[in-house]
């Protein structure tokens, strides 16, 4: 029996020792893993935190991009010396003539021996004939003044104080003025919402719709067909 004694107290003290020193080890690496953090700060963000990526990067310019072109806007008005553009007067030497099923269609055919560069843009707004007048481009519309048959003249002035818009014959400065109403229902009825554009040189596509671009928001004119010669 004392032998059996004396066998467990043996048996206990190491065990007793290798305990104290587990639990100070433990002590030890809390103190360290405390230490730590206070000193490192809050953990990293990892997987929460989430880079800006080259697809954002590239919608963030595209709504900039958006954002100044709808920026884009007409002068509140502008006018056309036609007085000084011969190559448009002499699309208008001889007397024109209206034909209310060819209409503009006609005058861009007919007037090939007077003048050389003529282009038709079709499904226009009226926004679009403001900017071709800003530009320095006279659009040729039909019109009709109070139910007399219908005219083809060049539009060279436009005014939004005043609501008013003015048709002018190239070849003797005579000035025809609407009402912003009157002209669009009568235009978008008879010239089916079309214009002529006569220039010095030949318009493709890409030059009329830059010249757009530079009054308008690119959706404005996203429609337009341009048939030039």
């Amino acid at each position: 029996m004392k032998r059996d004694l004396f066998f467990l107290r043996e048996v206990r003290q190491p065990l007793l020792s290798r305990a104290s020193y587990s639990t100070a080890c433990a002590c030890v690496a809390l103190f360290v893993f405390v230490f730590m953090a206070i000193n490192c700060g809050p953990p990293p963000q990892g997987q929460y935190h989430i880079p800006e990526s080259a697809l954002a990067a590239a919608e963030r310019t595209k709504a900039t991009t958006q954002s100044s072109q709808s920026q884009t806007t007409l002068p509140e008005s502008a006018t056309i010396q036609l007085e000084k553009l011969p190559y448009l007067r002499n699309a208008f030497k001889e007397r024109v003539r209206v034909s209310s099923r060819g209409g503009l269609d006609d005058f861009h055919a007919t007037t090939r021996r007077q003048i050389q560069h003529s282009a038709v843009i079709a499904n226009c707004s009226f926004d679009i004939l403001k900017a071709f007048i800003a530009k320095g481009w006279a659009p040729i519309v039909m019109v009709e003044f109070q139910g007399r048959t219908p005219e083809i003249l060049p539009m060279s002035q436009y005014n939004n104080q005043l609501g008013e818009v003015y048709l002018e014959n190239p070849s003797n400065l005579n000035k025809r003025r609407l009402t912003y109403t009157d002209f669009e229902a009568s235009w978008s009825r008879i010239s089916r919402k079309k214009c002529i554009l006569i220039t010095p040189r030949k318009l493709s596509e890409l030059d009329v719709r830059k010249a757009l671009g530079d009054y308008l928001p690119e959706a404005a004119f996203q429609e337009i067909s341009v048939q030039s010669r």
